[in-house]
């Protein structure tokens, strides 16, 4: 055996230590394929008193098989290599038990349709290589990895998993290869880097620059993208370390603003959380926030918190907000998606505010439906006629009703002759009031004109005439 192919011997004997407790890496132990056996002959081979290459296995019980022709003394064998296998499952839990002094374990460049089964007798195995490989499916078992207490390095590199098993990093220093995975979800990444973020534990990427997640879509009035680099991974970690007390942040998605730069976005959920006030220090790129279910009575934080500017969807149902002048001259009034304001205690809505949004973006869509507004006049005028033509940005447009009436009254069937003293009934009184005193004017002409014929016919005022004092300007008509 040429010396080249005992150095990675060498290196695994100290592996155990130099991986955990120094900053250095190591790679799994892992073999070229010309070194397999001779085919026709036993798969497995000795490359050394502790280290195993197996080549093109097809099953757990072929694998036993050529351990036993191999002549290898498992409970020696600190390193396994399996190369180029071909299975319809691999079942971890079936590997002997005998290796339980293994260290370093690598399956490459293979074909398993199912992976199945918990590594239990192996808790000694400190690097784990599954690179190069394709699956037929996912994880059986999400806690294939959690017995192994000293897991230092694992390589996923090159492989079609999307979602990573349950790892527990108990050692200072954990490497994790996950570089060209052209599936790997980003949420899974994210909650691995929560786990370790939480303890004293420090998560390591091999290859940095190769490494991207898969995110889903999040479209605004970008481009979007749906790969994701590492960096910009772990941005969205620390956005969620800046999250607003009682409240839970997550990755909503990434805007391409530019040709080659993206926008990590997040949206923030406080729901149910009985909070009086908005949140306060939204993290950075936030665009969506959902209070539903609190007791919020004002959003003045839309003027008043320059951490609300980049919000696109705003979600407060169930609260107990009285209006909504906060929201002109807001940069939210510009940019949103979604407004949804369910069942709170509006009681008049700012038309001219919303139409504006709506001349502006098409896409903009508010929800009002169980406010119940104080209706007037010009509710019934007005308002009907606004939501009715603006039913396309308004999907519970007929939901909103009448606050000032015995039963709950929708606005959309609220009649004009309920709230409104018309035009038609102040003319009918003022035709009455003319007739009147156009009567009157007649009476008078005709008793005045009576008056003064008596007088010159008979030379005196008749009743009640005669009995009014004489006037200064009596004598023009004398």
């Amino acid at each position: 055996m040429s010396r080249r192919s005992l150095f990675p011997i060498v290196l695994l004997c100290c592996f155990h230590i130099k991986i955990i407790w120094c900053n250095q890496l190591a790679s799994c132990y892992t073999q070229p394929s010309e070194f397999c056996p001779v085919q026709n002959k036993c798969k497995c081979v000795k490359t050394h008193e502790t280290a195993l290459f197996c080549c093109q296995v097809q099953s757990n019980e072929d694998l036993l098989r050529n351990f036993e022709c191999s002549g290898a003394k498992l409970s020696n064998i600190q390193a396994l290599h399996i190369y180029n296998m071909t299975a319809d499952q691999f079942n971890f839990g079936k590997l002997s038990p005998e290796l339980n002094r293994l260290i370093s374990f690598s399956i490459t460049n293979s074909y398993i349709n199912r992976l199945l089964g918990r590594l239990e007798h192996t808790h000694q195995i400190a690097c784990l290589n599954l690179s190069n490989n394709i699956f037929g499916t996912e994880w059986q078992d999400p806690l294939a990895l959690e017995n192994l207490k000293q897991l230092a390095m694992l390589d996923f590199s090159f492989v079609n998993i999307s979602i990573l098993p349950n790892i527990k990093i108990e050692v200072p220093i954990f490497w994790l290869d996950v570089s060209n995975n052209t599936k790997i979800r980003c949420e899974s990444l994210l909650d691995l880097m929560k786990k370790s973020g939480n303890s004293k534990y420090k998560l390591n990427f091999v290859k940095h620059n190769e490494t991207f997640c898969m995110s889903s879509l999040s479209f605004h009035w970008f481009n979007t993208t749906e790969k994701v680099a590492l960096r910009e991974v772990e941005g969205i970690k620390k956005l969620r370390e800046d999250c607003p007390i009682n409240c839970t942040c997550n990755w909503h998605g990434l805007d391409m603003v530019q040709d080659t730069i993206t926008l990590q976005t997040i949206q923030v959920h406080c729901s149910n959380k009985q909070l009086s006030n908005l949140p306060e220090n939204l993290p950075e790129n936030t665009v969506l926030l959902n209070i539903t279910n609190n007791n919020i009575t004002s959003i003045d934080a839309f003027v008043s918190d320059p951490t609300y500017k980049t919000l696109r969807f705003f979600y407060a149902d169930k609260n107990n907000i009285s209006n909504l002048l906060s929201l002109e001259g807001s940069p939210f009034i510009d940019n949103y998606s979604v407004l949804s304001l369910k069942l709170n205690q509006l009681k008049s809505l700012p038309i001219y505010i919303l139409q504006n949004s709506f001349t502006r973006f098409e896409a903009h869509k508010v929800y009002l439906g169980g406010n119940e507004l104080d209706c007037d006049c010009s509710t019934a005028q007005s308002l009907k006629i606004w939501l009715l033509a603006n039913q396309r940005h308004l999907p519970d447009y007929d939901a909103i009703l009448c606050k000032n009436f015995p039963y709950k009254l929708k606005v959309l069937d609220l009649d004009q002759k309920l709230v409104c003293i018309t035009e038609a009934d102040w003319t009918q009184y003022m035709y009455y009031v003319i007739a009147a005193e156009l009567s009157m004017l007649l009476l008078l002409i005709g008793k005045v004109s009576y008056d003064y014929w008596v007088f010159k016919t008979a030379g005196y005022l008749p009743w009640p005439a005669s009995k009014m004092p004489k006037l200064p300007c009596d004598w023009v008509f004398e």
